[in-house]
């Protein structure tokens, strides 16, 4: 009887520690923030992505609209190399003034996809 519970024991501790060992990556924050927070100055030179874990670069990146929904170009995404959980996207141009929509797609260290969006406004 001890070994059996013993066994149930051990199988719910592994189905727990699974559960926690599958969560998907999730956005803690953003440069620029979302609106509702504070409005970003401008010049804005690029955009940083914070995740509740590591992130893979290679296979992560966004789209940036504009207010008309006109794409604006971003340069090759790249994990901080201080600190994997943040996605660096370099602007080819610095921002002006309007508000802006941010489509994001990650891949975490333990290979979890995600994605979201969020609009920010810059000046004004």
């Amino acid at each position: 009887m001890r070994a059996k519970l013993l066994a149930i024991g051990t199988g719910i501790g592994l189905a727990l520690a699974a559960t926690g060992a599958m969560a998907h990556p999730k956005l803690t924050s953003a440069v620029p923030a979302a609106d509702g927070a504070e409005r970003a100055a401008s010049p804005t030179k690029e955009i940083r992505l914070n995740f509740s874990e590591g992130v893979i670069a290679k296979f992560s990146g966004l789209e940036l609209r504009d207010e008309s929904g006109k794409s604006i170009a971003t340069g090759t995404p790249a994990a901080d190399p201080k600190d994997k959980k943040q996605l660096v996207v370099p602007l080819s141009t610095p921002l002006v003034a309007g508000k802006y929509r941010v489509i994001w797609h990650v891949v975490s260290e333990d290979t979890h996809r995600v994605k979201g969006e969020y609009t920010f406004t810059i000046g004004n």
